[in-house]
């Protein structure tokens, strides 16, 4: 009588799936810190000018309000899709990812919309100029938040992404946060402090 001999494990070494969060991470909060520094010189240059902003500049608060609304539905939604790979859920973990990627397109549309609306401009005066780099920093941030989530989203639909290996979907939930949290920053920045 012969027994069926079972196969040996591989003897490779598995990569540490928390080198993938870390680093995403690490990622976002130079990120965040990216757009601090921005609120650093945005301070520095208001404290050591008279009028800020200038006369005529009026922003409107209903566009600030509606971008933190879709920034905080693109970082929480990056936890529903944690919530489903790790209990193995995929088509739910799928439609998160997706929807991460939807909202984090839409913070970009609203952001060009809201600068082509303010009617400033870089070239006028210095408020016009860190208006515009703030939102071009923040809506690069966001670029990149679609992207880690977008590869998270292919791996998930590829099956490589599961309650055994959920690292980088952790790694997109994080990013996500960081991404809207950089948007915070900038929303403090420019419609609260002004």
């Amino acid at each position: 009588m012969s027994d069926t001999q079972l196969a040996l494990p591989s003897g490779e070494r598995a990569g540490d799936p928390s080198v993938t969060v870390y680093g995403i991470i690490a990622l976002g909060v130079s990120a965040v810190i990216a757009v601090a520094t921005l609120f650093g010189a945005w301070l520095a240059i208001r404290s050591g000018t008279k009028v800020w902003p200038p006369g005529n500049t009026h922003l409107q608060n209903y566009f600030g309000t509606t971008l933190c609304f879709t920034a905080l539905m693109a970082g929480m939604v990056g936890w529903w899709a944690v919530y489903a790979v790790r209990r193995d859920e995929r088509r739910q973990a799928v439609v998160a990812l997706a929807w991460v990627v939807f909202s984090q397109g839409a913070m970009i549309n609203l952001i060009t919309f809201v600068v082509r609306e303010s009617g400033l401009s870089a070239r006028t005066n210095t408020y016009g100029v860190l208006y515009y780099a703030l939102n071009i920093a923040v809506a690069a941030v966001f670029a990149t938040g679609m992207g880690v989530a977008g590869v998270a989203l292919a791996r998930t639909l590829g099956g490589q992404v599961t309650s055994r290996q959920p690292s980088l979907a952790w790694a997109a939930a994080w990013y996500g946060t960081m991404v809207s949290a950089s948007w915070f920053v900038m929303y403090a920045i420019v419609y609260i402090v002004k």
